[in-house]
Formats: structure tokens, C-alpha cells, sequence
């Protein structure tokens, strides 16, 4: 057993060694120039530092911070000393083409740059710098003399004059493998929100294609996180630079790419625009880096899957020399390998878990801040105006429908009261909306509250509240809508309202006393034509007679219409209080009242069953009474035929139920049109010579009907007789037929 670890621990030492000893021997031959750090340069150092030559690179002995531009280097590459230079920029924010490793330019455009230089016959003076604006500045202000591999664009090259291409790579959409969208090409991401580095080859080729919203970040490291926290749908970048981020997260990111590669994209050297003949020079030495085979070496060291390409002779060398020292310290580390395996075992389980709890946490992460920019933009867009409250009652925040609707700006009312905007008649109701309301529950919606709440000029709206209490945050969630048309509408009709009832009364008082008042003199006027007519009928002449006899009449139906209109109003003034009726003797008082009526007439009535009901007697007995009195007055020639009954009404109008009453005859019918204008006070479609009376009667009974909570209406033709129904609310609930105890 003890055997097969210490095989084991030989064999995996010399690949220890390769992987970590070069982070140590980098810092020997390493520069320590000031460069323009990458965002991510401080986390990566650790983990990429191997990703440059550390050999290769030396520092310019007469270079400072303080005599030498900012991010510059030098190299001599073993030429003479007069040779001439060849100031390169490099963009520092595109690993592994182009990054900052502690502060020291690494990547294949870097070390593509320093070959390319060599084979020129130059000493190669690197300045690098995170910002392509900045170097192409650079460059035209003269600087620099070449940008290393930049992306070839149709607007670069009215800018820049550029050598054959350094390396060609696909560009490519990435996006959610959990998103649920799969965009093929560019015209799938019409609609999407497409994070792209600012001013990079994807910028200028997306911002040309109609329909495309993007989201310009700083670095290809933001455009990642942009898509893996959500903060955008998808993301287009030259396919290497995206894996290597992705590789190197220290939590799995959640991207792939999706459809094929949307183009190729050109990475050449850039010479200010008219520098042909450097041009000239950079292609001539690029054939030379090709035909040597040390392009195929530098592109399998940065591209390829060898590990060991990555290192040159020397640090191989030195790794050789360390495992040569600490194979003599084997024999002791045999001892606690037998220690080690137990805690590997415990370790692996350890990593494990630690990667599960760092997905996790990315998940979580990402669907809290999903939450949080999908509150905000509900925030934002909420066309109803919202507001976090402190709870001591202060305005922490508003949105932009706050300021649309009550002019005030976030500046003018953040830190005051919210209770300060509130109307003064409406503030203790509006106090429960800061302290959760009626239902006291925390993160539960508080009872919604109106009130009037202030405008910037002086005008206050009428609001409808709700408010969401969290304790825990100690603040209050207000979301209000504007009800102020509502409210001025029901205040309205309120008035109205009032106003109807106000005058209803004042009119049927009217009614009342003025029928009551007018009888006296009426029946002064009465008796003093009734005298004229007895005793000068015949002393004067036959016109006086026939004067005399008009005025009588005259007042007669004055007399008959006084009484009428007051008894109409008599129905709201004086009706009593509603109690069981029983429809059956209703209707045996009212057929005993018409007795002889009926029996002049001939007439003969057919009754159903009928229930008891909650009204008000004296009424019922007035309702039947002028509908059975109708069917008689206005018979045909025919003997009248009345049927009296009951049924259950049918549909929701009454939640109770409801029962509906007809009284049916055979007289002479009506058209239509007159349906409605016979229930009008005083309206009659005969002469009082044919058919005596004063129009009323119809009246009285739909305000019996209507002070009942029913209605009443007609089915006639002429002659084929009517059908009046009057409907009544069953108040009692009992049934047809049903009896007073």
C-alpha cells in the first residue's frame, strides 16, 4: 500500500512542479512597468500568471514610473542596442488575445507583437492600456506607432491602414442555457437586450442591424456577467475570448453558445492611416514568424490543450532542478501520505460541496437579482404612483408616475412626511397605511385608504391607497390611483341625489297641502254654483243655464281631482309600516267593496292561489282596487272576465325572490304606444264623457308598486283586453296559498 502512494505522489509531483513552480519563476524575470489593469486582473493573477513568458519579458533598465509613459515596456529580444524601436499598443481587456497579469502585458497578441518586432530588426516598447479610444489617440498623436491585432471593421479601415491578418477566429452569440432562447443568427436577436463591449468589432456590426437593442459594458468580463445575472438576453464576442472567461469564473457560468457563427472576424496590426511602408514591414516580418513555425508555437500556447508549450527551455529547466530538490524530501512525505489520502478523501468532499453551495449561491444570486430588476422596472414603468415609505411616515423614494401625477420632483419631497401631502380632514384615516391597517399582519396588503393627497400647485387629487408593511426592512410599500374622477362623480350624484330627495319631499308636501288647503274654498265655490243652480235654472236666459251647468261640473272634477291628487300623495306621506299581508283577503276585501259593481256588470272573476307577502294592507287593497275597477270600466260588449293569480318570478333581479301578481280582463284593450303614458298622473286616453274619472288611479298604483320595491307594468292589444303584472319582492318567504297564523 505504501508502495503504491509513493508511486503515486512521483508521478504527480513533476505535474505540480509544471503547474505551479512558473508562477514563482515569473516574478524573477518579470518587469515591473505600471500597466492599465483589466477589471479582473487582480482575481486572474493568481490562477493565469503562467499565461506569459516570463523569460522572454525584461524590463527596460532606464524605465520608471516616473520618466516613462504609463503601461509602457521594453524588450530588447537580444538585438543591438541601437536598434530602432517599435512602439506597440496593446488593448488590455481581451484575455487571452490581449490582458494584465500583475501588472505586466500577457496574451497572444502580446507575444505574436514581440516575434513579429524581432523579425523586424526592431526593440520592441510595449504601452498598454484598457481603453481602444485611448490607444487609437495614442496612435494618431504618435505614441505608438502600431496597435496589435485589432478587430478589422468597415469603419477601422477609413481610420487605420492594417497588415495582413494575425489570427482569425468566429464571432458568436452566447446566451442562458436556462433562458429559453436560442437565437441562430442576427435577426433572432431583434427584441433581445444584447450586452456588447463598447466600441468593439460586435458594437460597430450590431449597432448597424435595425431592430437590435444593446447593452455597451466596459469589458468582455462585464458582457459575461451581464448575461449570467440576467442583466441582459445574449451577448456577441469573438468565441475564444467568452470560453476563456467562462473557463476561468470561479463559479460554473451559466452560458453556451447558441446558433452557428454570425461571421470571421480579422485580427491584424493597425498603422495610422497612409503608414504604408511600416505596413509593408509588419507583413514582411509575419511571414518570416509563419514560415519559422513560431506562429504554430505561440498559437498552440495559447489556443491549443498543451501545457507544456506554454513554458520555454529555461523554465523547464528550473523545474527540473526544483523536483531534483524535493524528491530528496519523498522519503519524509511517504510518511503522512497515508495522513493525506484521508484528508484528500475529505477535501474532495469538501470540494464538492463547496461547489454545489457556490452554484447555489450564483442561483440564488441571479434570481435575487432577477427579483430585484423586475421590481424596478415595475417600479419604473408602474403607471400608478408608488412610493417607499420610512416607517416614521417619511417619503424615502418615489417613481416617475409620482412626479407625472403631483408635479413634485424626488428632491422636493424625499425625507418629508408623506402624512404632510395628506388633505387635514383625511389624515387620521390615512394613518393606518403606514402600520399595516386594519389587519395588522406585516407583509400583508393593508385595508385601502382614499383620501385627498396635495399637488405641487395647491390642487388635491382623490387617491386610493395600499400599502405593504416589512417590518424587517422597516419600510412601507405605497402604491395609490388616481380616483379622483370616480370620487368627484359620486360626490356628484350624492348631491343629486340629496337634492332629488330634498325635492321629492318638498314636492309631494306641496302636493299634499296643496290639495289639502284648495278643498275649503273649493267647496265654497262648489255650494255657491249648486244654489245658483237651483235657484235661477229657468229665471234667466238658456245660455246662463248651460254656463251655470258648466261651472258645476267644472268644479265637480276640480273637486274629484283635488281628492285624487291627494290621495297620490298620500302614498309616500301616509303609508304604514309593512307587515304579513295575506293576498287572500286582499283580494276578498276588495271583491266585497265591488260588490255591486261587479254585479251590474255581470262580470265574473277567476282567482288563483296567492301567497302572503310583507306590504302594507291598506295599499294592497288600494292597488287591487283600481286594477279591478279598470277591468270593469273599460269592458266591451262582452260580460268582463277577470282572472286574478300569482306565480314565483323567475331570474337574479331579487336575491330573495320575488312574486309577480296579474290581474287579467277582456276589455277593450290599448295600443302599445300608450303602455307607458297611462301610469303618468292624469293622463287618459277617453273623454271623461265616456269613461268617468280623473286619470289617476293608474298612477297611484306604480307608486304603491315602486314605494314596495317592485314594478308594474302591461301586455294589451285593442281589443283583446289587458294584462297588468305588478311584481313584489317576497319579503316573508313563504308560499302560495300560505295562511296568517
Amino acid at each position: 500500500m505504501a508502495v503504491r502512494l509513493a508511486l503515486r505522489a512521483l508521478a504527480a509531483v513533476p505535474v505540480l512542479l509544471l503547474l505551479l513552480l512558473p508562477q514563482g519563476l515569473d516574478c524573477l524575470g518579470r518587469g515591473s512597468g505600471r500597466a492599465a489593469h483589466a477589471p479582473w486582473g487582480a482575481a486572474w493573477a493568481a490562477e493565469d500568471s503562467w499565461r506569459h513568458d516570463g523569460a522572454q519579458t525584461q524590463p527596460d533598465p532606464g524605465s520608471s514610473p516616473a520618466t516613462k509613459p504609463t503601461g509602457s515596456m521594453r524588450n530588447g529580444n537580444g538585438l543591438p542596442s541601437d536598434a530602432p524601436e517599435l512602439h506597440i499598443g496593446l488593448l488590455t481587456t481581451y484575455p487571452p488575445l490581449s490582458y494584465m497579469v500583475e501588472g505586466v502585458p500577457a496574451g497572444f497578441a502580446r507575444d505574436l507583437a514581440e516575434a513579429v518586432a524581432q523579425a523586424a530588426g526592431r526593440r520592441v516598447v510595449f504601452l498598454a492600456d484598457d481603453s481602444g479610444v485611448a490607444l487609437r489617440s495614442d496612435l494618431a498623436e504618435g505614441k505608438v506607432d502600431v496597435l496589435a491585432l485589432v478587430a478589422e471593421t468597415p469603419e477601422r479601415q477609413t481610420q487605420l491602414e492594417f497588415s495582413e491578418p494575425g489570427l482569425e477566429v468566429a464571432e458568436r452569440i452566447y446566451v442562458r442555457r436556462d433562458s429559453g432562447v436560442h437565437p441562430r443568427g442576427v435577426a433572432d436577436l431583434s427584441g433581445l437586450l444584447v450586452a456588447v463591449v463598447e466600441s468593439h468589432a460586435s458594437h460597430q456590426y450590431l449597432r448597424n442591424m435595425p431592430g437590435q437593442r444593446l447593452l455597451p459594458v466596459p469589458t468582455p468580463l462585464d458582457a459575461v456577467m451581464a448575461v449570467a445575472w440576467g442583466r441582459a438576453d445574449a451577448l456577441v464576442a469573438p468565441e475564444p475570448v467568452v470560453e476563456h472567461i467562462i473557463r476561468r469564473l470561479p463559479t460554473d457560468a451559466p452560458l453556451e453558445p447558441s446558433g452557428q457563427p454570425l461571421r470571421t472576424l480579422r485580427f491584424s496590426f493597425g498603422a495610422a492611416k497612409g503608414n504604408t511602408p511600416l505596413v509593408a514591414v509588419l507583413n514582411e516580418a509575419l511571414v518570416k514568424v509563419r514560415a519559422s513555425g513560431e506562429y504554430d508555437k505561440l498559437y498552440s500556447r495559447w489556443f491549443g490543450g498543451n501545457v507544456l508549450s506554454r513554458y520555454t527551455d529555461r523554465e523547464l529547466l528550473l523545474a527540473g532542478a526544483a523536483f531534483a530538490l524535493l524528491t530528496v524530501f519523498l522519503g519524509a512525505s511517504v510518511v503522512l501520505l497515508s495522513r493525506t489520502v484521508r484528508l484528500r478523501r475529505d477535501v474532495e468532499a469538501g470540494t464538492v460541496a463547496t461547489r454545489e453551495a457556490r452554484a447555489s449561491m450564483l442561483r440564488e444570486a441571479i434570481s435575487r437579482q432577477r427579483a430585484e430588476q423586475e421590481a424596478e422596472r415595475f417600479f419604473a414603468l408602474s403607471l400608478d404612483p408608488v412610493a417607499i415609505v420610512t416607517q416614521q411616515g417619511a417619503l424615502r423614494r418615489v417613481n416617475p408616475a409620482w412626479v407625472r401625477l403631483f408635479g413634485f420632483l424626488p428632491e422636493e419631497v424625499t425625507g418629508h412626511p408623506f402624512l404632510d401631502f395628506v388633505h387635514p380632514d383625511d389624515m387620521h384615516a390615512s394613518r393606518p397605511l403606514l402600520v399595516g391597517g386594519m389587519n395588522g399582519l406585516a407583509g400583508v396588503a393593508a385595508t385601502p385608504v382614499e383620501n385627498r393627497f396635495r399637488c405641487k400647485d395647491g390642487v388635491y387629487r382623490w387617491l386610493a391607497w395600499a400599502s405593504v408593511v416589512l417590518p424587517e426592512e422597516g419600510l412601507v410599500y405605497l402604491s395609490g390611483r388616481d380616483v379622483t374622477q370616480r370620487k368627484e362623480a359620486e360626490l356628484h350624484l350624492e348631491r343629486q341625489a340629496e337634492e332629488l330627495r330634498r325635492s321629492n319631499a318638498e314636492l309631494e308636501q306641496f302636493a299634499y297641502i296643496a290639495s289639502h288647503d284648495l278643498q275649503e274654498p273649493l267647496r265654497k265655490i262648489a255650494s255657491f254654483l249648486d244654489l245658483l243652480a237651483k235657484r235661477y235654472v229657468g229665471r234667466l236666459d238658456s245660455d246662463a243655464d248651460e254656463f251655470i251647468g258648466f261651472a258645476v261640473d267644472a268644479a265637480r272634477r276640480m273637486k274629484d281631482m283635488i281628492e285624487d291628487l291627494l290621495a297620490y300623495s298620500r302614498v309616500s306621506t301616509q303609508g304604514r309600516d309593512f307587515e304579513d299581508t295575506d293576498m287572500e283577503k286582499v283580494v276578498d276585501t276588495v271583491l266585497s267593496d265591488l260588490g255591486l259593481l261587479f254585479e251590474e256588470a255581470g262580470a265574473t272573476v277567476e282567482r288563483g292561489p296567492l301567497p302572503m307577502i310583507r306590504a302594507d294592507r291598506v295599499q294592497m287593497e288600494q292597488l287591487l282596487r283600481n286594477l279591478l275597477g279598470n277591468a270593469v270600466k273599460y269592458r266591451s260588449e262582452a260580460p268582463p272576465s277577470i282572472s286574478i293569480g300569482a306565480e314565483r318570478a323567475t331570474g337574479d333581479g331579487h336575491p330573495g325572490g320575488a312574486w309577480v301578481f296579474h290581474v287579467r280582463d277582456n276589455g277593450i284593450g290599448m295600443k302599445p304606444e300608450h303602455f307607458e303614458r297611462i301610469f303618468r298622473v292624469f293622463q287618459r286616453l277617453h273623454g271623461p264623457g265616456r269613461y268617468p274619472g280623473t286619470g289617476i288611479g293608474l298612477a297611484v298604483c306604480k307608486k304603491i308598486v315602486e314605494r314596495h320595491g317592485g314594478t308594474i307594468d302591461v301586455e294589451s292589444a285593442p281589443g283583446k283586453g289587458s294584462t297588468f303584472r305588478f311584481m313584489m319582492p317576497d319579503r316573508h318567504g313563504g308560499q302560495v296559498g300560505q295562511q296568517m297564523p
